[in-house]
């Protein structure tokens, strides 16, 4: 297929200029190609002309439009068509979708020396590449624009340099952008632009086979990097204080979901937010989480109130006071990742908790340890004897799942039932599923 015959020949598609897809097109193409091309190894390669401002400001812009048209036949006449597509994204960058096997890099410069050589401009021009190799776990996922953004910042790795002329995107390289991203100034800004969002992930009741409720789960989706893990940016948040600033986001994004749903007459579970340990330090926290219930006109029973054992040890008569007041209040609060710190127990003794989540690693162990058993049916035994409600985190298998069941009225959270969900599927997930009044959910129909 010769992908310039998929759109119509009208000028809107071509750059004016070169004759070569805009950007625009040139996204919708490149998607329709890598759909139907899938066993092939991709590549988005972006090429700058150094000095091209230079030459616009010292000599005729005729000269500018000369060298950009003469890239542009280079392109058109070794391009494969049935493969490969080329176009003028901006000013003097070019993008190309191609083969990885089709791709020789150092000859597309060396001909395009060559060529803009022969013009005889007075002026020592040279080009830049950036290269990002398409991860095909990226397809369908990562937009094309997303892509050229990360071959502009392996371009700018080698721009200016006279050493090598040009660079891939590499795991190494987006690990050392990330990191720079995770001052604060950069997180707020994130924030800002919406580049957060979160992922709700359901919590079952085995026995009943229904969702009783969801734990909302923040998630960076970065208009280059994409997907970045939580592992790296809320160690990152935590030690700066911006977690606070993304609590309250997750917060009233749960809040805001709860409200929409409501409004279209659709069933809801509770969701469970996560109180960071930093949290507690702020006097206003009860009050903030009552106005946010109030301004979006809920019922504290769909707003749920996790905290972790790091938050008791950093600050334990505080959070017990504040705890207390959640639950007049009429929040119910979890205490999460039970059973991590050796301080769990004198937790169960001193804290107002309402159900306690037991941490991934008990599940994690359980089919290669027998000891492991006899303790997670002594926790669950604990927490009914306590009148506390139990979640078991981190089920991913039938066995586990079947052995949880089999304790009692146990809630179970894990991959086994379901990920985190972007929002739209995570309610899709929701309607499907019988969901049941009773002590474990509240639907609301």
């Amino acid at each position: 297929m010769n992908f310039k015959e998929s759109l119509p020949d009208t000028d809107s598609h071509f750059d004016s200029l070169t004759g070569l897809y805009n950007s625009e097109a040139f996204y919708k193409e490149a998607t329709l190609l890598l759909k139907d091309c899938k066993d092939i190894n991709y590549n988005i390669v972006c090429l700058d002309i150094s000095c091209f401002k230079i030459v616009n400001d010292l000599f005729h812009m005729e000269t500018g439009d000369l060298i950009l048209k003469t890239t542009a036949d280079y392109f058109k006449a070794t391009l494969n068509p049935r493969t490969s597509i080329g176009c003028r994204a901006e000013a003097d960058h070019f993008i190309l979708c191609i083969p990885s096997d089709e791709l020789n890099i150092e000859k597309i410069i060396h001909d395009l020396d060559e060529r803009i050589q022969s013009l005889h401009i007075s002026h020592h021009i040279l080009f830049f590449a950036g290269i990002y190799p398409i991860d095909k776990r990226d397809l369908g996922k990562l937009p094309i624009s997303q892509m050229y953004d990360r071959s502009r910042l392996a371009l700018q790795r080698v721009k200016g340099s006279y050493q090598t002329r040009y660079a891939y995107y590499d795991s190494e390289m987006r690990d050392k952008m990330i990191d720079e991203l995770m001052e604060k100034k950069n997180l707020e800004l994130a924030l800002r632009e919406r580049q957060f969002t979160i992922f709700l992930q359901p919590i079952f009741n085995p026995r009943k086979n229904t969702v009783v409720s969801a734990e909302a789960l923040v998630r960076w989706i970065h208009p280059v990097h994409g997907m970045i893990s939580p592992g790296k940016f809320i160690p990152a948040c935590e030690d700066n204080g911006f977690i606070v600033q993304l609590d309250r986001f997750v917060w009233e994004e749960a809040c805001r979901l709860q409200r929409r749903r409501l409004d279209e007459g659709k069933p809801i579970v509770p969701i469970s937010v996560n109180l960071s340990r930093l949290n507690f330090y702020s006097n206003d926290l009860p009050e903030f989480l009552s106005s946010l219930v109030e301004k979006y006109k809920l019922e504290t029973w769909m707003l749920k109130l996790e905290v972790t054992e790091s938050a008791y040890t950093d600050n334990r008569l505080q959070l017990l006071d504040m705890l207390s007041t959640f639950r007049s209040l009429g929040f119910t609060v979890l205490m999460d990742d039970f059973g991590a710190g050796y301080s769990s127990l004198n937790m169960l003794k001193d804290m107002p908790l309402d159900t306690v989540k037991v941490d991934m690693a008990f599940i994690r162990e359980l089919e290669k340890s027998k000891r492991v058993a006899v303790i997670l049916k002594f926790v669950v035994e604990l927490a009914e004897e306590l009148k506390m409600g139990i979640v078991v985190e981190g089920v991913e298998t039938q066995f586990q799942r079947d052995y949880v069941a089999s304790l009692g009225e146990v809630a179970i959270q894990g991959y086994f039932f379901s990920r985190p969900l972007p929002i739209r599927d995570y309610e899709a997930f929701l309607d499907k599923f019988l969901l049941i009044k009773g002590d474990d959910s509240h639907a609301v129909n």
